[in-house]
């Protein structure tokens, strides 16, 4: 039986432009330039998120790249090299990446990230706001979490999940327990950590909450209104907040689907049947993937 990274690969469309390794660059990636660039001077970095398909990042940039966009897939675990699990992840991966593309002579760059990849995309924008003037984070978390690690189950760790220049990023506790997992994912139908996250990110200490109002350039937050697998619309709510009571310069914009679940993205994965409103709704949910395509390109085009 084929891997979801198998299958993820096999529908791999476009050839990329150069391909980055950590022995010669310093990080893992894949960049993508479009036929027709409708974006001048303006590159993403996109990254995904704990399913830790590298190839699905690529197949989420192609649709990206066929629109018009000059993307670089980026992987920052799960590959030969790098953390095996969420422990210390270097962010610092990520300001390579971004060094690298303004060397070229991007302006721009943004970022674009799901999941555990929207709370790396949040958190480097916080920390590189000379760097990096756009973000994009899907199904988002406001905090920094504490290191985990998914073998047998998921086993938190006494680490962050992410580090900046060697240090430890502060980060929040998490109540990760296979119970609680087990539990509520039979109650909800689909695989849900929301119990694990919930304490955290309403609670978290000041010092692990994500300082969004340090980003450079605008900010983008797509999620469902209700997100089986963590809470991102609470974290969603608690970003807004604190954009407003920070007086965050730039545009900042929310966007949340009835019916979408974490895997709000413009590709079909076999991991959406994870999630029971996919199951119940798979029309409308795959309208609301398409429409969060729709409106992220329309937001990099008319406010970045």
């Amino acid at each position: 039986m084929k891997t979801n990274a198998e299958r993820a690969r096999e529908q791999l469309t476009l050839v990329p432009e150069i391909e980055f390794t950590l022995e010669k660059d310093g990080f893992i990636g894949a960049l993508y330039r479009p036929e027709r660039d409708e974006y001048p001077g303006k590159a993403i970095i996109m990254f995904g998120g704990s399913d830790g398909i590298y190839n699905l990042t690529k197949m989420i940039a192609e649709q990206y790249v066929k629109r018009g966009m000059t993307v670089l897939a980026l992987a920052y675990w799960n590959e030969p090299g790098l953390p095996g699990g969420f422990e210390k992840v270097p962010v610092d991966l990520v300001e390579k990446a971004v060094l690298w593309l303004r060397r070229q002579g991007f302006e721009k760059v943004g970022l674009w990230g799901i999941s555990m990849g929207a709370e790396l995309a949040l958190l480097a924008g916080s920390l590189m706001p000379e760097l990096i003037s756009c973000v994009t984070a899907v199904c988002p978390t406001n905090i920094c979490s504490q290191g985990f690690v998914k073998k047998k189950g998921i086993r938190q760790l006494e680490c962050s999940a992410f580090s900046w220049h060697g240090k430890d990023l502060p980060w929040a506790r998490l109540k990760l327990s296979k119970a609680a997992i087990l539990r509520d994912s039979l109650r909800e139908r689909s695989v849900c950590l929301r119990s694990c996250y919930e304490d955290a990110v309403r609670n978290a200490p000041e010092e692990a909450q994500i300082r969004v109002e340090n980003i450079g350039g605008p900010v983008l937050l797509i999620y469902p209104e209700y997100d089986a697998m963590w809470p991102s619309e609470l974290s969603a709510q608690k970003i807004r907040t604190r954009m407003e009571e920070k007086n965050f310069a730039h545009p900042f914009k929310c966007v949340s689907y009835k019916y979408a679940s974490h895997m709000l993205i413009p590709v079909r994965s076999r991991s959406t049947v994870m999630f029971r409103v996919e199951r119940k709704y798979p029309e409308q949910c795959r309208e609301s993937d398409m429409d969060a395509f729709e409106k992220t390109l329309a937001f990099w085009k008319e406010v970045w």
